[in-house]
């Protein structure tokens, strides 16, 4: 049997509503890995934040962090692929939302696999826990750096290689995201209501598996990639199967080869245990 690439995104794909994998769902993995395939996370979250939960998959070999902006080698414990944003960039970022007066948004910086946030943020969060989603809450306070300032921390912010900025206000991430689209030197996304994510132009979760399936050398045909949200159009494109969630938005589904079932009903298991048992 040819080995596959399958990259599985993971917020509102992977994972559930309840920010779980299901036993199905890794059972399904745990044997497609054992079978020799690769199974890779392919997801806007850095590495230190791909869920703890993931981990209990044996032979996990690469990952595709950052929206492609990092390729990790996992056996070697090194980055393959790495695109940064240019400097300043991210400064500038933070800025244009701080001048603009809005208030309810909280920003984090991913540099190096490293996930970085304000530790006022942190504790504003601790603060409104109660009124905040819980999947959200446990991902802020769980495995990030929190320093002083995050916006003025150029050592940080100049080697990032993706920002997000999370509204409670989706008109405020929309707006954005729609001033910043045709800067020539940022690519700009989301994933979930109320952000949005920078990170270099010309980056995307196509590219990161194009630098993935080059240096493992298989044909674009052995690549099923599974998405849900704007952030992964570019993946499924440039997979062989693109596999759009059930929960999916309408534009990720008319960009798919197929269709599956939702995130809370075992989508990715339900595709992969069919497609593998008829070849």
């Amino acid at each position: 049997m040819e080995k596959y690439i399958i990259a599985v995104d993971m917020d509102g794909t992977l994972l559930n509503s309840a920010n779980r994998i299901s036993e199905r769902t890794r059972e399904v993995l745990q044997w497609l890995i054992d079978e020799g395939h690769y199974v890779v996370p392919a997801t806007g979250r850095t590495r230190i934040l791909i869920p703890e939960e993931f981990s209990v998959l044996q032979g996990v070999k690469c990952g595709i962090t950052e929206n492609g902006a990092v390729v990790w080698d996992y056996d070697k414990n090194e980055m393959i692929w790495r695109k940064p944003m240019p400097e300043g960039i991210v400064s500038d970022i933070f800025k244009d939302v701080q001048e603009s007066g809005i208030s309810g948004w909280i920003g984090e910086a991913y540099t190096k696999g490293i996930a970085y946030a304000d530790a006022a943020d942190r504790e504003f969060v601790i603060a409104k826990a109660d009124k905040l989603e819980k999947t959200f809450v446990d991902y802020f306070l769980d495995r990030h750096e929190f320093v002083e300032n995050l916006a003025g921390r150029k050592d940080i912010l100049d080697c990032s290689e993706k920002v997000n900025i999370y509204f409670d206000n989706l008109d405020n991430s929309r707006d954005l995201r729609e001033k910043w689209k045709d800067m020539e030197d940022v690519a700009v996304t989301t994933s979930i209501s109320g952000n949005a994510e920078f990170n270099a132009a010309g980056v995307d979760k196509g590219v990161g598996l194009a630098m993935l399936r080059s240096r493992l050398g298989i044909d674009r045909a052995h690549v099923i990639a599974f998405g849900d949200n704007e952030n992964d159009l570019e993946m499924l494109e440039a997979a062989g199967i693109g596999v759009a969630m059930g929960n999916a938005k309408q534009y990720v589904k008319d960009v798919a080869n197929e269709v599956t079932g939702d995130n809370d009903h075992d989508g990715v298991a339900e595709f992969l245990e069919k497609y593998f048992e008829r070849i």
